[in-house]
């Protein structure tokens, strides 16, 4: 235990056998934290105790790591100490081997018996909820509703990746289609029926009228979220998902607009702009935003014309 323990680490095991430690590196959020079972959504570094050599990270890869938590997902280690957790922790947890990968280890990185550390931070979770097949319309359209309000919440409070969340996860439930295999679209372990790039050759799931106009509303909110969070190329997907519902959505075309001048696509911009202006001739964002992306674009053309000219002049 001496050996495993140093200033500022706290036994979080179950059994207080010091077999687990943690390290509160970074306060969370409120009081609440992961119940069994909750979908959880993490990054990670994991490094040998012995010598600190890194041995595995999320932070290495695209995106953070998602798994469901206390069910024996992952290392006992971690399924005890991140239901110790609040929203936003970060923290370090030291498991011992048996709380770990015990004798055996994970060759050829982790040896027998070795004792790691994991700095995790938890942004998020999601409470262990039917699956859309599991539910009647009714259910997923009062489950679509929830996500769209508490999506609502977290970007009142600038928590853009939380709303985010919410909202693809309304989407998921809301565009489901029980005549497929998948339905919806999901960032979060649910199967994607669609990938970002072929929005546009996906056929959109028939829904009614309530059901379709709650579906524009949480792709419209998660492409302003997403915006917001600096993934434009994610908020192009969802702009072009809700044009396929209604075509003349001008808060669809607005912020697709926006999301290709983000991307610098500034002909797509203002073609996106001015179907604004057709939809809404008022509309003086997008008048300013198509005047924004002729002059990004005459620009980009003098560099480029600047810089073919050094090369070859």
């Amino acid at each position: 235990m001496a050996e495993m323990a140093e200033e500022g680490f706290v036994d979080v095991s179950k059994g207080q056998d010091g077999g687990l430690l943690k390290k509160i590196l970074v306060e969370g959020k409120g009081e609440d934290t992961p119940s069994p079972g909750s979908s959880v959504d993490v990054h990670y570094v994991g490094t040998l105790h012995s010598d600190g050599s890194k041995f595995d990270s999320s932070r290495d890869r695209p995106g953070t790591f998602k798994f469901d938590v206390g069910v024996g997902q992952v290392i006992k280690g971690w399924d005890q100490g991140i239901l110790t957790m609040k929203r936003g922790e970060k923290c370090i947890l030291r498991c011992r081997s048996d709380y770990a990968y015990g004798q055996n280890g994970s060759p050829p990185k982790i040896p027998g018996d070795a004792t790691l550390n994991f700095e995790v931070e938890l942004f998020d979770w999601k409470e262990k909820i039917k699956s859309p097949a599991e539910m009647t319309p009714e259910e997923r359209r009062d489950h679509a509703t929830k996500m769209k309000e508490a999506g609502t919440e977290a970007f009142k409070q600038g928590d853009f990746a939380t709303a985010v969340n919410r909202y693809e996860d309304g989407v998921e439930y809301i565009t489901f289609d029980p005549d497929s295999d998948f339905g919806g679209h999901s960032h979060g372990g649910m199967p994607c029926s669609s990938g970002h790039g072929d929005a546009a050759e996906s056929k959109p799931v028939e829904l009614s009228e309530a059901d379709k106009q709650l579906a524009l509303a949480l792709l419209n909110n998660c492409a302003m979220a997403r915006l917001k969070n600096k993934d434009p190329d994610a908020a192009k997907f969802d702009c072009t998902k809700a044009l396929q519902y209604d075509p003349k959505n001008i808060k669809a075309t607005f912020r697709r607009a926006q999301a290709e001048f983000d991307l610098h696509n500034f002909k797509a911009c203002q073609e996106d702009a001015a179907r604004t202006l057709e939809l809404d001739a008022s509309n003086k964002d997008a008048e300013a935003l198509k005047r924004k992306a002729a002059d990004a674009e005459k620009k980009e053309k003098k560099q480029e014309k600047a810089m073919y000219s050094k090369m070859f002049g």
